[in-house]
């Protein structure tokens, strides 16, 4: 008796064949759609269902020869060079710790770094390996969830991990905005309305916690997504309207918080900032300092001896005599004592390192099919470069917020890092089976038959 050619069946041949079990669902159940269709258009013609479903899938082919061919199409992407150039700038944020906060590590010792590199690539192949659109599915819940997270300093305000709460929610709100403003494409100017609403309260809560810097990166990167999104045309409402409209919001928040007067303690800091020898002897001393430490860096400079002394060992001697009170430089500060000890071609060199690392992942994540794939890049490459930039910014005596270098910096903040990098790289790695659900009703699907003749 021959074997009853079923469309169960059938998949579960293809299904043998399909090597990577993330993929398997999705190319099945796609590949039962097209069967189902087909089916239905015999059973039109007037034939039996086991006949209709026989038919069915002869005209689809050898299942193996199909599932063969699927596995190869359809596998994961491995990101190694992605991967190795993240673990490798992590590795030198170790290095730079131990090398530039003895007094430090001789309390601590290096175990605490270590972990740090461990656990974060730990959190980076967790997030590799994860399925991002999985998320996207639920994108309104994660902004519900990162909103919790972002308010729990508040909750634990005086708790010894109140740090690590501040880092975690300011590294989380650009991507938890970036999944909230994705779940509103193709709802017209009410959703380009509520994508804008949505991120108040998370900027609401960085006032309160309070991170100018987690605010200044998820007003930036919010506003560059927001623009990305209506410059696609994602709502609905026309490409220039959109932009327009994003724009002129961003512009009429910034006229009345100056108006009201929001804005003076604030720009009398950027004049400081920018001219920190005018109050030298209270909130633009570390500028002013920073200044004098740049017009003594060369650029190599041999390791040893007194010209080695990094930024945080304390005073340094400037021409003249003069002396500077000792200053107790934190971790925001590695960049300008890694230029003190060795000169500024080896920090332009570790910036250059990081810039290409971001532009790798912009440029491939630009260039996904996977459209929600690309806020998530985004996301996290905004947020990473606006680190970057600020604590450039702050360490060549821009002080206006404190800001660390992304990866290197060698604490939780490392971890955050690596995780975010991470769930940008697992976008890259299942882009080649990665679906976009519908933004509105699904259509109704037009049948195709596919049928071959031979003469």
């Amino acid at each position: 008796m021959p074997e009853r050619k079923t469309i169960a069946a059938y998949l579960e041949a293809v299904q043998g064949q399909i090597r990577w079990k993330r993929a398997r669902p999705l190319l099945v159940r796609e590949l039962e759609r097209h069967l189902e269709d087909q089916r239905d258009d015999f059973l039109k013609e007037g034939k039996a269902l086991d006949e209709a479903e026989r038919l069915a899938v002869e005209d689809m082919g050898d299942p193996v020869s199909v599932g063969t061919e699927l596995d190869r199409v359809h596998r994961p992407r491995p990101q190694w060079g992605l991967l190795g150039l993240t673990i490798a700038l992590a590795a030198i944020g170790v290095v730079l710790r131990v090398l530039f906060r003895q007094s430090y590590v001789q309390q601590m010792g290096i175990t605490r770094f270590l972990a740090s590199l461990g656990l974060g690539t730990a959190a980076m192949l967790g997030m590799y390996f994860f399925d991002v659109s999985r998320l996207v599915r639920h994108a309104r819940a994660v902004y519900g969830g990162g909103l919790a997270v972002s308010l729990l300093p508040l909750v634990f305000l005086r708790s010894r991990y109140y740090m690590y709460y501040i880092t975690l929610a300011a590294a989380l709100s650009p991507l938890v905005y970036a999944f909230w403003l994705y779940s509103f494409r193709g709802k017209g100017w009410k959703g380009l309305l509520l994508t804008i609403l949505g991120g108040m309260p998370l900027a609401a809560v960085c006032c309160l916690i309070p991170s100018a810097s987690g605010l200044f990166i998820l007003l930036f990167s919010g506003l560059a997504a927001t623009l990305y999104a209506a410059g696609r045309d994602w709502f609905g409402v026309g490409r220039w309207k959109g932009v327009g409209a994003v724009l002129a919001v961003a512009l009429g928040l910034l006229a009345f918080l100056f108006l009201k007067g929001y804005l003076n303690s604030f720009l009398l800091r950027v004049m400081i900032a920018l001219r920190p020898e005018l109050e030298k002897e209270h909130r633009g001393y570390m500028g002013w300092v920073l200044h004098m430490f740049w017009e003594d860096v060369p650029p190599l400079r041999s390791v040893g001896g007194d010209a080695a002394m990094p930024v945080n060992a304390g005073a340094r001697l400037f021409g003249g005599g003069q002396e500077f009170r000792p200053i107790d430089f934190s971790h925001d500060f590695l960049p300008a004592s890694m230029a003190v000890a060795w000169g500024w071609i080896p920090l332009a060199l570790l910036l250059t390192a990081l810039t290409i690392l971001l532009l790798w992942m912009l440029v491939k994540g630009l260039r996904q099919s996977y459209l929600p794939g690309h806020f998530v890049v985004l996301a996290v490459v905004l947020t990473l470069g606006f680190q970057t930039l600020f604590s450039a910014a702050l360490n060549f005596g821009f002080v206006l917020f404190s800001a660390s270098l992304p990866l290197v910096v060698g604490n939780f903040q490392t971890v955050v890092d690596m995780a975010l990098i991470g769930l940008a790289l697992s976008v890259f790695r299942g882009n080649s089976i990665a679906r976009e659900e519908p933004g509105g009703p699904v259509p109704q699907r037009k049948r195709l038959r596919i049928k071959f003749e031979y003469q």
